[in-house]
């Protein structure tokens, strides 16, 4: 199937070189070559809207015609796994196998609805007016055991004492960390803090941020046999501590606790503020008891038992991983008509109908390909746009995309040095934000695949994120450019300080290519305008680059001198607050990946924050969305950070794989597109000769 858009990605694809993206070619005739925005958008939408459906017309086949069984070849990019113990996991490709072996509380919608899916019932009790003074009388007093400086703020840092594992600081005394920041406390004095110990007192009090109390279906197993109870929940927290989801869990997380004991199946979870995003982010992974007290890194694949449709049957490393379909599964036995949210045709199956999964490891984008053609491999995603075209010509294959949580953006130092310091200026970052050729990085380097980033958060987790529809984010009146406005640009230009042309540094990590290949429109479009001369750097890999030169004191002095923004890309979740809190909260400063902007830098910073931790938001979805909407544009115009592009999450399905449709995250690629029963979604094969 193809539209005018579809041949408008083609057609520019076709005239240049993908890897090396328009070097030497100038800026304005490339522009001349994508077009404008108006009525190629029009045709983009009507594209997107054709893949959105999760049952379109040329893949609803009726129930009748689902075939069960057979082994699905599924083609990941990696070359092997990150961690085979899910908590030390941090690769969205692992998390495509894992998936399909463990189970969760509830499970999101296409549309982003929550619906329960191990829980009978979930739901928010109350949120609570409490911050972090409120645990004062059930603190411990820990030891200081080291201070050191920080190079970049000044201020002293504390080494504490350590509690034993699974046991471990929750929060801090926020009066103690600050006379230890300013040098009144040493090495020897104490710290008050407050340990998973001590939360079931203060939970026992009343004194907590947010209440959560769902309860599991009775009777769900595990692959070994055993039942799944609220215990398992409990102590799955325990395997979350010291792992690399630590933090996920717990910067927000409180309490968790069994009212009817850990052989029952209701559950109340705590956490320690009011948190509008406690549903999404309080549930963990779940596993079995035998399990709850191995450390984080220490389990092994064979030991990998869950609650969800497929168990492990193979593991060769950096080869494949084999998964069998379940026969107990738990939904079979609960039945559809068990869930409160079901309304679909009686006989739509309670399970994946497809026997095995074979996810085979195949970093060589050029095999995945291949091993479409020639039918060995059933299904792969991150392939080449021009490639992803070619299948999409061809009647056999099914290439389906829809918006997903990834972006690109673009970070400025903001500090005011004897030299460099362009982007202290405001109007500075706010002319590079609206000279990025947004809709042409995703026309021409992506192909299509891709949506210009108008605004600072992706369609899916819009939906708790604004009052109205997504397009009526973007067509906001301060959202930014899909095309470079020059004349806002210039303005800017002419209201700064600054002379024209400002020499300035785009820098991005040198082992991907396609990234370089929008900086390099970037900073085509930039010298195009007269009012900046820029240059693209690639000082190293994205590991060496974020730990060495990023992720370290000072660096934010550093990229001021030298006018040196970044472009780098990040992934979230249905959650939205996480989006621009990870580029922006000073929490995040000199972590992933907030590399600029250490407390005190935003005055809007506590309004950003209320959007999720407040009793307002928590307690009432659309005061949510309201307090969202009033700081977005704030947000745009402070130009800290701005969106280059969304990703597209795109697969492609081979001639026997039917009724296939991708998920917004790449991480449910088999739990969502093999069986949602919520979204009427169901895989097959379909081997006939």
């Amino acid at each position: 199937m193809s539209s005018s858009a579809t041949d408008r990605r083609k057609s520019e694809a076709a005239t240049i070189d993908r890897r090396r993206l328009l070097q030497g070619i100038a800026a304005t005739g490339i522009a001349a070559g994508a077009g404008c925005a108006g009525e190629d958008e029009e045709d983009d939408d009507e594209t997107i809207e054709d893949d959105e459906g999760t049952q379109d017309d040329e893949d609803d086949a009726a129930l009748e015609d689902v075939q069960d069984g057979g082994r699905l070849e599924l083609a990941i990019e990696r070359p092997g796994m990150d961690h085979v113990d899910y908590v030390m996991s941090t690769l969205a490709d692992d998390s495509i196998i894992y998936n399909a072996i463990y189970d969760d509380v509830y499970e999101m919608s296409l549309e982003g609805e929550l619906h329960n899916w191990m829980a009978e019932e979930y739901e928010l009790v109350e949120a609570q007016d409490v911050d972090e003074l409120d645990y004062e009388p059930y603190m411990r007093e820990l030891e200081i055991e080291d201070v050191e400086e920080d190079e970049d703020t000044g201020e002293f840092e504390p080494a504490l004492e350590e509690v034993d594992w699974p046991n471990t600081v929750l929060i801090h005394h926020p009066e103690d960390m600050a006379a230890v920041a300013e040098g009144e406390l040493e090495a020897g004095d104490s710290v008050r803090a407050l340990t998973r110990e001590e939360a079931g007192e203060a939970v026992e009090d009343g004194v907590y941020g947010t209440h959560l109390r769902g309860r599991f279906h009775e009777g769900i197993e595990f692959h070994d046999g055993t039942e799944l109870t609220a215990g398992d929940l409990i102590g799955s927290y325990d395997r979350h501590v010291d792992s690399m989801l630590h933090g996920q869990v717990v910067d927000a997380f409180l309490h968790a606790d069994a009212p009817e004991g850990e052989n029952g199946y209701e559950f109340e979870l705590y956490h320690q503020l009011p948190d509008a995003g406690a549903e999404l982010e309080a549930p963990v992974t779940i596993f079995p008891e035998d399990q709850h007290d191995v450390p984080p890194g220490e389990l092994e694949p064979e030991e990998w038992v869950g609650t969800g449709p497929y168990e492990i049957v193979e593991y060769d490393e950096g080869e494949q991983v084999l998964l069998e379909r379940m026969d107990n599964y738990w939904l079979e036995e609960v039945g559809l008509d068990g869930k409160e949210w079901w309304d679909g045709p009686e006989d739509f199956p309670e399970a994946p109908v497809i026997d095995e999964i074979n996810v085979r490891f195949v970093p060589e984008e050029g095999t995945r390909v291949a091993g479409l053609q020639d039918g060995s491999v059933d299904l792969a995603y991150e392939l080449p746009a021009v490639e992803r075209d070619a299948f999409d010509d061809n009647p056999d294959f099914t290439v389906d995309s829809q918006p997903a949580t990834g972006f690109k953006f673009m970070t400025f130092p903001m500090e005011e040095t004897d030299t460099g310091g362009a982007f202290a200026n405001q109007e500075v970052r706010q002319a590079v934000a609206n000279l990025i050729p947004r809709q042409q990085i995703v026309d021409v380097v992506d192909a299509g695949w891709g949506e210009p980033g108008l605004v600072p958060i992706p369609e899916p987790p819009s939906a708790l994120a604004t009052q109205g529809t997504y397009e009526e984010l973007t067509e906001s009146d301060w959202a930014l450019p899909a095309d470079p406005d020059h004349e806002a640009a210039e303005e800017m230009i002419e209201e700064s300080p600054l002379e024209a042309p400002i020499d300035i540094v785009i820098e991005t990590n040198a082992d991907d290519e396609t990234r370089q290949d929008k900086v390099t429109l970037i900073v085509d479009e930039l010298n195009a305008s007269g009012l900046f001369d820029a240059t693209m750097e690639t000082p190293a890999d994205i590991g060496d680059w974020t730990v060495t030169m990023l992720e370290v004191d000072g660096s934010r002095f550093d990229y001021s001198e030298r006018n040196a923004a970044t472009v780098i890309g990040l992934a979230g979740t249905w959650e939205p607050h996480g989006y621009n809190e990870a580029i922006h909260d000073p929490d995040n400063h000199n972590i992933c990946c907030n590399w600029f902007f250490p407390a005190g830098t935003f005055d809007w910073m506590d309004d950003y924050r209320a959007c999720r931790f407040s009793v307002d938001a928590a307690e009432d979805d659309d005061t949510r969305r309201e307090m969202y909407d009033e700081i977005w544009p704030t947000i745009v115009e402070e130009s800290a950070t701005t969106m280059v592009d969304f990703s597209l999450e795109t697969a492609v399905a081979g001639p026997d794989v039917e009724g296939f449709n991708v998920y917004v995250d790449r991480r449910q690629h088999v739990e969502w597109s093999l069986h949602a029963p919520y979204d009427e979604q169901l895989t097959w094969l379909d081997r006939a000769e």
